[in-house]
């Protein structure tokens, strides 16, 4: 049963996707789950004990059960290469945090086919929309044979009130997919070790030399993987000037001129600050595959426990006990 409060986020590609039925293609098992963020638990891990705010799902066009709509205009003669998660409010966090003003501090949970594609990202006092006493209402659209909604998202309350907004990534980069890129989360914490390997693997593979070993990557070489991975000109392309490049510098303005290299400059020392992050991730992940293979092959093992000899203060509180174990 709904509550009639649902929290929206418009879901949109990272770049301009002219073909809506591509669009459609990164909607596909993708799931949205929204948790609570509380002054007891200010954390942004998408998982208990956070309270779950709701979720959506799609599974595939025109399945009975998606909860994510692709947008359409009012007419149903136009698909638009964005969608909307919407997001029925548990009923307890609207008695526990909404009152007395209709917000709630998110982060959200985007998995694709059972893969995590997002980092834990938090929003704060993020805007719900409908009331019990006015519940929202999602009108039904359909064009280009995709089943969708018509949602104005102008912030009225029959056109919908956006809470946040959130890109997704082309499916076609997704862990698995056989493409090399990866980025780091953006909230500082680390990818997950199965998608470090994978991409790791991806690029040594690509070595002409074939003598990289990943056990043992130097510092540099993890930052020439690093930015191999987030350098991926399909997923990240280079920024395009106003105009023709002759005409730019010819006859075109000087502050469109301006503003293409300052773009340019965001664009690069964007991709430097990611590689530099992603290095030390991928030195750890090859630091910890030559401390298991060294500790795999190790004849014996030495281990020191602390021992309570004495409830005196002193030296002989700091004794120790060594256990030598042999393989």
């Amino acid at each position: 049963m709904s509550s009639g409060v649902a929290l929206l986020v418009v879901l949109h590609p990272p770049k301009v996707v002219g073909d809506p039925l591509a669009f459609e293609q990164y909607l596909h098992k993708l799931a949205v789950t929204a948790y609570q963020v509380d002054f007891g638990h200010p954390d942004t891990l998408a998982a208990p004990p956070h309270a779950v705010i709701g979720s959506a799902g799609y599974t595939a066009a025109n399945d009975s059960t998606n909860t994510i709509y692709q947008l359409t205009d009012l007419f149903d003669t136009t698909l638009y290469s964005a969608a909307v998660a919407v997001i029925d409010v548990d009923s307890a966090i609207l008695a526990k945090y909404t009152s007395p003003e209709s917000l709630v501090n998110v982060v959200l949970s985007v998995t694709r086919d059972g893969k995590k594609i997002r980092e834990d990202s938090l929003d704060y006092d993020v805007q719900l929309w409908g009331s019990s006493g006015s519940p929202y209402s999602v009108p039904s659209s359909f064009a280009l044979g995709v089943a969708g909604t018509s949602l104005t998202l102008d912030g009225s309350p029959g056109g919908g009130i956006v809470g946040l907004y959130l890109p997704l990534p082309d499916p076609a980069f997704d862990a698995g997919s056989g493409t090399a890129y990866l980025v780091p989360p953006a909230d500082g914490s680390a990818p997950s070790f199965s998608d470090i390997k994978n991409a790791v693997d991806a690029i040594l593979a690509e070595d002409p030399t074939g003598m990289s070993d990943p056990t043992d990557l130097t510092a540099q070489q993890c930052l020439h993987i690093a930015r191999e991975l987030v350098s991926n000109r399909y997923a990240a392309p280079l920024p395009a000037p106003s105009s023709a490049v002759p005409v730019l510098y010819t006859t075109g303005s000087d502050d469109d001129r301006k503003h293409f290299e300052s773009t340019l400059q965001s664009y690069y020392a964007t991709l430097d600050a990611e590689a530099s992050r992603l290095a030390g991730f991928i030195y750890a992940w090859s630091a910890a595959l030559n401390c298991n293979g060294l500790t795999k092959a190790a004849a014996q093992a030495a281990l020191t426990f602390p021992l309570r000899v004495t409830s005196t203060p002193g030296t002989a509180q700091a004794a120790e006990a060594g256990v030598v174990l042999h393989n």
